[in-house]
């Protein structure tokens, strides 16, 4: 169980998020591990002399976000949904081959058979997914292009992009996406795309998403008193950086935003921030112009925060089943 976590009440940034900032860490650095047991609220709130509503703000947090689960009656614990450790996932794949192995050699078969049986099952595997087809629908670009990136797993699927309002706008939604053998949304756009294309249902996959750990990491520790801004390509991904800003109490109004288009007035732009949210693959300075004004701002002590998020391990293993399925005759 944990126990060395500490909380500097000296510090802007309120106890809470120090919580978060460090189980999320310990989680990603391997110092806990999926289904490790946390202390009950009371029980941390004691021994970090906090009122409990403190600590439980924190496990709420951590709880929507995916990184904790709470059981009843059984405690809380990190959270088995989703690969934390990369290595889980090699050790299992591992483990699962060392198994077939072990059957196969069994039944009398060489090692240069069984490496056939692997190579041909493998290019019969890639013939069939060369003609599989996946859309993936959401409201902004920037969330298009990471559950793209985080789709790159199913080599020779062909993955591709439609924004939600193109979908709704368009009069024949259902005979533009027909062609897709699975259509991948999240879970808050799931029943409006149903009832756009109805007829499609048994196709269309809700995913689950949450911010990366490396975005809760950053965010966790930042202070109230920070200036921060966004720049990002459309007003949905501001929206969706906001809310969480909101929620994590690190704004209570409006957020600067600098959009793409105007990417120009970036120096004027960083003059009065702190802290700069962008979306994944973005380089402030990508302009030569803008250079000179990015390295002032990182060297006044100017941060920059890739606000990232996934599709939750759970969606991604749904998927993989689903495709599993649809390929086995």
């Amino acid at each position: 169980m944990v126990t060395n976590i500490l909380v500097d009440k000296k510090s802007p940034v309120p106890a809470y998020r120090q919580i978060i900032k460090q189980i999320t860490s310990m989680i990603h650095e391997g110092r806990l591990h999926p289904g490790d047991k946390l202390p009950t609220e009371r029980e941390l709130a004691s021994q970090l002399n906090l009122a409990r509503g403190t600590v439980k703000k924190a496990y709420e947090v951590m709880s929507r976000d995916g990184i904790i689960e709470t059981t009843q009656g059984r405690g809380t614990f990190v959270s088995s949904r989703q690969d934390i450790i990369p290595s889980g996932r090699k050790e299992r794949a591992q483990k699962i081959i060392d198994n077939l192995l072990d059957q196969l050699r069994g039944m009398n078969f060489s090692y240069q058979e069984i490496r056939t049986f692997f190579e041909l099952a493998i290019i019969q595997r890639e013939e069939k997914l060369e003609n599989f087809n996946v859309a993936v629908v959401d409201c902004n670009p920037e969330s298009l292009s990471i559950f793209e990136r985080q789709l790159i797993f199913l080599k020779h699927v062909r993955v591709s992009r439609f924004l939600l309002d193109e979908i709704v706008a368009e009069p024949e939604a259902e005979r533009r996406l027909e062609p897709f053998d699975l259509i991948l949304t999240t879970s808050t756009h799931y029943s409006e795309l149903l009832g756009k294309v109805p007829a499609l249902k048994d196709r269309l996959i809700q995913m689950a998403v949450s911010p990366s750990q490396e975005t809760i990491i950053e965010m966790a520790g930042l202070s109230p008193v920070q200036r921060l801004g966004v720049v990002c390509e459309s007003q949905n991904f501001l929206a969706r950086v906001v809310a969480r800003l909101k929620d994590m109490g690190l704004a209570t109004g409006s957020v600067p935003c600098l959009f793409l288009k105007d990417e120009n007035k970036l120096p004027a732009f960083l003059a009065n921030l702190d802290v700069v949210f962008v979306p994944p693959g973005y380089q402030l300075q990508r302009q030569k112009e803008n250079m000179a004004a990015v390295q002032e701002f990182t060297q006044r002590g100017g941060k920059v925060i890739t606000f990232d998020y996934q599709i939750e391990r759970g969606s991604l293993l749904y998927v993989e089943e689903r495709i599993s399925q649809l390929l086995t005759p």
